[in-house]
């Protein structure tokens, strides 16, 4: 049976393109296991997993420049600032300031992404060892390079045949936009997620908790998003998008632990890119909260399978974590609701 790409549609092309990238992604990274090397899958996923059209070849580079420039800023401060934690924090809570300005304001989502990570993540891993932050800022940033390759060589392989506006995805930035509508709301609402983030991080410094540090990463990530932040709607939505992917990853895991096989494991996760990409491509109102359940997957079944002891303690434990993420940020948005409405009225 010969299938051609113009005899597909094109949510079918774009479901066959995140299969077939992510999948790739998957098995590179297991089999080549470099450091932090589920980064890869999850980017991957993140690029092909939306609408919209391949980015120029100029773009990347720019992105990656922008993102390498980061991470070596974070090094510096951390370097530089960690010993005077007085001074740290006063810096740490500019650029947080600036980071959500910025993303209110339309920043790039990866940039941002990028941004936090290397603010955040890079000063906790500094606390433990220098070259501990040094490995991790390595790793991630060749997954990175790697996953902007995948993306480029998945565009090229399996291309779009027509240019079309989505307007399935519309609805899923429209009170993005009306956020970004004016400069005293960018304001405000940057210093709103300044607030739901600093706290974090100070407490985090304070106690030395560098073990937990993805839940500063996902917090750091998920106080970015306008429409979470601006309404209970958007924090049931998180819940809910990361309760499904617990859900499915521990689903996994338990399968695995029943058949450690590398190849069942590939086989598992096939059936699980394939029904995801589905339900990511679809014109469902859930389709984004796919894409969040499927992030929360590989970070969790990833962790789990290439650690070499206590794999049961370390998968329950991020679970933990992620839901300590998602819970404060729910009570944050909760408490900020009343300044919200006097925001978004004024």
């Amino acid at each position: 049976m010969n299938i051609t790409l113009t005899s597909l549609t094109i949510r079918e092309i774009r479901i066959l393109r995140f299969f077939i990238g992510v999948m790739f992604a998957i098995v590179l990274a297991y089999i080549a296991n470099w450091p932090f090397a589920f980064i890869t899958p999850v980017f991957v996923a993140k690029f092909l997993g939306n609408s919209k059209a391949k980015l120029p070849f100029k773009k990347l580079v720019t992105i990656f420049l922008v993102i390498v420039s980061a991470f070596i800023l974070g090094g510096i401060i951390t370097r530089l600032l960690l010993p005077f934690p007085i001074v740290f924090i006063l810096i740490m809570t500019l650029l947080i300031f600036w980071i959500s300005y910025w993303n209110n304001s339309g920043g790039n989502e990866l940039v941002i992404t990028m941004l936090l990570v290397g603010f955040t993540v890079i000063p906790m891993m500094g606390l433990l060892h220098q070259d501990i932050a040094q490995t991790f800022t390595i790793g991630f940033l060749f997954s990175c390079f790697v996953s902007l390759m995948i993306t480029m060589l998945m565009h090229e392989l399996i291309t779009d045949k027509t240019i079309t506006s989505d307007n399935n995805k519309l609805s899923e930035s429209k009170l993005t936009k009306k956020l970004l509508a004016q400069k005293p709301e960018r304001v405000k609402f940057a210093i709103l997620s300044t607030l739901m983030i600093m706290p974090v991080m100070i407490f985090f410094f304070a106690f030395n908790l560098s073990s937990s540090v993805l839940i500063l990463a996902f917090v750091a990530m998920l106080a970015q998003k306008p429409d979470l932040v601006a309404g209970i709607q958007g924090s049931k939505a998180l819940l809910v998008g990361n309760t499904i992917g617990g859900f499915v990853a521990i689903a996994m895991y338990n399968l695995l632990t029943v058949a450690p096989n590398f190849i069942f494991l590939v086989l598992l996760f096939s059936c699980v890119v394939i029904n995801f990409a589905q339900a990511i491509f679809s014109e469902k109102p859930m389709a984004p909260l796919y894409a969040m359940a499927f992030t929360t997957v590989i970070i969790l079944v990833f962790g789990a399978t290439l650690s070499s002891a206590d794999a049961d303690e370390k998968f329950y434990t991020r679970i933990i974590q992620i839901a300590c993420a998602c819970s404060y940020v729910v009570f944050a948005t909760i408490a900020a609701t009343p300044l919200i409405k006097r925001i978004t009225q004024a």
